[in-house]
This record gives structure tokens, sequence and C-alpha cells, in this order.
């Protein structure tokens, strides 16, 4: 038996093999995840802007029952709300469009500059007119509550909240 060609390769090789195996499982891993048919995660409808009520539903009858709003306030908000997201959700479907005609253009063989930059400043204008439409929903809100609930509400809003997914507890939550 010789000493010169050992049983086992040496340790950089071993080392490598190591790194590659966990490179290949991972690899392995994320394609699996990525075909799952879970969507992403989803968020509410409307967007949140500074002290903004939630969309209509449960969370904005719970912002309004912390807030102790009377059954009147309860109603006007509500209206007001549901007024601000059926005008805004007619433009989702053409944001999906906007969307999907991007993708489309960016995999054309020749990228079309102009053609990109058209349906990017139709896109701004959308978000343009849907933040507009938020803040004139925020002011009109903040006509209905008391200066107190107000307050109480944008409190709410700049409380520190642990991150999605993480325990409460958890040292990175707490940031």
């Amino acid at each position: 038996m010789s000493l010169s060609s050992p049983a086992w390769p040496s340790r950089p090789t071993r080392l490598f093999g190591l790194s590659l195996a966990c490179a290949l499982a991972s690899c392995v891993a994320l394609a699996a995840w990525a075909a799952t048919d879970e969507p992403p995660h989803h968020r509410p409808p409307m967007m949140m802007m500074g002290p903004m009520l939630p969309p209509p539903g449960p969370m904005l009858d719970h912002v309004l029952d912390d807030v102790k709003a009377s059954p009147t306030q309860r109603a006007q908000v509500r209206q007001i709300m549901s007024a601000a997201d059926a005008e805004l959700r007619s433009g989702r479907d053409a944001a999906r469009a906007d969307r999907a005609q991007m993708a489309q253009l960016f995999a054309q063989p020749v990228v079309d500059e102009a053609a990109i930059e058209a349906v990017r400043e139709r896109m701004e204008q959308r978000h343009d007119a849907e933040s507009r439409r938020l803040t004139q929903a925020m002011v009109d809100v903040g006509l209905v509550l008391s200066v107190e609930q107000r307050q109480q509400i944008a409190a709410r809003q700049a409380a520190p909240r642990p991150i999605d997914g993480m325990r409460p507890d958890f040292p990175a939550a707490q940031q």
C-alpha cells in the first residue's frame, strides 16, 4: 500500500465538494419554493399614507372602535373610505394591464425606449391621481373626526410594530 495516494480527497477538495452540494441544495429549494401556486403576500387594496385609515372592513372598524367613534362618525367615515376605494378599484385593472405591457415591451427582441417611457409616464400619472384621491379621503375623514380622535390614529400609526412574521419579543422586531 502506498502512502502517496490517500483514501480520502484532500481537505480543500472536500470543502469545495461540500460548498457545491450546499449551493445545489439551495438552488433546488429555491426552485421548489418559486414553483408553488401560493400567491405573494397580499397587501390591503388601498395604500396607507401617514395617519391614514385602512380600507373599509374589519381593520377600519377596529380603528374606529379604538378612537370611540360615534355611530354618525362611523357611517360618514365608512362612506368616505368606500367611495375612495371604489374609485381606486377601477384603476387597478389599468395598472395590471400597464405592468403586462411593460413586461411585453421588455421581452421584445429590440427594446423600444419611447414605448417603455410612455407606459412609465402613464403609470406615474395614475399613481399621482391615486395619491391625490387618498389625500382627499384623509382630509374628508379628518373633518369628520375630532382632534383627539385624529391624534389617537396618528399615534397608533407612529407606534413601532413588529416586522411581519416575527415575534414581538424578537430583538430585530424591536428596532
